[in-house]
C-alpha cells in the first residue's frame, strides 16, 4: 500500500473510531509498528489527530455555542452610559417597566444595590441579564408570542398583563428620533406596547442613544414633545438639544452623572 493510502486509510478509521491503538493499525495495514508511528506523527502534524501513549485520539472540531443572549452591537459604550443615567431614576421598592432593547439591558446592570424592586418586562434579554447582573431585583416576563429573533414578547397576553399593573416608572429604548416625525421604532408591536405603557406609568423616559438622532425608523409612537424625559448621550445633535431646552423638556446625558 502506498504510503499516502495508508494515511487516508489511517483517516478513514480514526473518523469512523475516534481513537485506534499502533498494534491494530499495524496489523490492519500489514505495516510494522514504527511505520504506524511515523505516519501518526505526520497526521500529528497536520493537527488531525493527538498522539497517546500507544495510539492516538482524532482531533474533532470544537464546537463553539453562540449565546442568543450575546450583545451584538460594537460599541457599546453609547448604551452603558444611557444605563447609568437611567438607573439613577429608579428608587427602592419602585416598580418599573423596561421596554425591549439594548438600553434596558444595561439599566438592569446597574441595579444591584437597590431593594425592593420590581422589573416587569417583554425582552427575554433584559430578564437574563437582570437574573445575571442584579440577581436580587425581583423580574415579571408579561407573556405573549415570542419573536425567536429579538427574543421579545408580543401580542394580546401583554395588553392583558399590564391591565394589573401602574407603574413609577417605564423607560423605552427609541430606534429613531427626528424632528418632523418624532419617535419611531422598529416594529408596530414594540410602538403599541409603547403606547399602553406610556399611559399606566407615573412617569416615563425615552432612551436614544446619539447616533439615533435624525433617524427614521418604522413605527412612529408619538411626536416630539410626546416624552417630557429623554435620556441620551452628551454628543447629540444640538439642534435637539436647543429644542428641548426651549420646550422645558428634561434631557439626561454623560456629564449629568
Amino acid at each position: 500500500m502506498l504510503p499516502i493510502k495508508r494515511l487516508e486509510e489511517i483517516k478513514r478509521i480514526l473518523t469512523t473510531n475516534k481513537q485506534a491503538d499502533v498494534p491494530s493499525l499495524a496489523q490492519a495495514l500489514n505495516v510494522t509498528e514504527a511505520t504506524i508511528r511515523r505516519d501518526l506523527e505526520k497526521l500529528e502534524n497536520e493537527q488531525f489527530l493527538t498522539r497517546t501513549h500507544g495510539g492516538a485520539v482524532l482531533n474533532e472540531p470544537k464546537h463553539i455555542d453562540i449565546s442568543l443572549f450575546q450583545l451584538q452591537e460594537e460599541n457599546t459604550e453609547p448604551f452603558e452610559n444611557i444605563g447609568k443615567i437611567a438607573s439613577q431614576f429608579i428608587e427602592n421598592n419602585d416598580v418599573i417597566f423596561l421596554g425591549p432593547g439594548v438600553c434596558s439591558r444595561f439599566i438592569v446592570r446597574n441595579l444591584k444595590d437597590k431593594i425592593n424592586v420590581t422589573i416587569v418586562t417583554t425582552d427575554l434579554m433584559v430578564a437574563h441579564d437582570c437574573a445575571l447582573y442584579s440577581p436580587n431585583i425581583a423580574v415579571i416576563i408579561t407573556g405573549g408570542n415570542l419573536n425567536p429573533t429579538t427574543l421579545n414578547l408580543s401580542g394580546q397576553m401583554i395588553t392583558n398583563a399590564l391591565a394589573t399593573f401602574y407603574f413609577n416608572t417605564a423607560f423605552f429604548d427609541i430606534d429613531g428620533i427626528t424632528m418632523t416625525r418624532g419617535y419611531s421604532v422598529s416594529s408596530l408591536n414594540k410602538a403599541f406596547l409603547i403606547k399602553d405603557v406610556f399611559g399606566i406609568s407615573k412617569k416615563s423616559f425615552a432612551l436614544c442613544p446619539y447616533h439615533r438622532f435624525n433617524v427614521e425608523s418604522s413605527a412612529i409612537v408619538g411626536d416630539i414633545n410626546m416624552f417630557q424625559s429623554v435620556i441620551t448621550n452628551e454628543h447629540v445633535d444640538s439642534a435637539f438639544k436647543e429644542y428641548y431646552f426651549q420646550h422645558k423638556i428634561q434631557i439626561f446625558a454623560t456629564f449629568n452623572i
